[in-house]
């Protein structure tokens, strides 16, 4: 069952990461006015204390991003997602240090092919099960694109693997 819930949850993240970009939103806004007061209500239960600063659905209307300070002064992103019309979080992102990443997934990351130091890591407390997902980023030259990490490692019950 854990390992349906499992296909279930990455099957609704993989669609979630095939989404329309940013420019495609239908409802943004910079200010915490712009997150309808049930999503905001979720995001509270998800996030105690978390100061809400903004939000923006997608343009299929079925995602929702708001962002928002903790009491501790980290900028947070909570990442929701609509279905069977109700809305649920499916992750809470924050970037980090490297320095402040477990041993074990600093090891997994530098025993991956093609290892590298990243210069940005988001940490991705998953809701569903609770497992921490390390969103590493390479050293990019100035003039590329923005992409998405280039390394994810999985942190959950005390042990690290490196996702495809």
């Amino acid at each position: 069952m854990t390992q349906a819930r499992y296909v279930v949850y990455w099957l609704a993240f993989a669609i979630a990461a095939c989404s329309p970009p940013a420019t495609e939103t239908t409802q943004s806004g910079d200010s915490a006015e712009s997150v309808p007061a049930d999503l905001a209500a979720i995001v509270a239960a998800s996030a105690p204390g978390i100061a809400i600063t903004s939000g923006e659905l997608n343009a299929s209307g079925n995602q929702f991003e708001v962002t928002g300070t903790m009491p501790n002064g980290d900028e947070v992103e909570v990442d929701m997602v609509q279905m069977n019309g109700a809305w649920a979080v499916l992750e809470i992102q924050r970037d980090i240090p490297w320095s402040s990443v477990p041993a074990q997934v600093r090891e997994t990351a530098a025993a991956a092919p093609d290892a590298f130091e990243p210069v940005r890591v988001i940490e991705s407390t998953q809701v569903e099960d609770g497992s921490l997902v390390y969103e590493l980023f390479r050293p990019r030259d100035a003039n590329a694109p923005p992409r998405g990490p280039d390394l994810e490692v999985r942190w959950h019950e005390g042990r690290a693997e490196a996702l495809p």
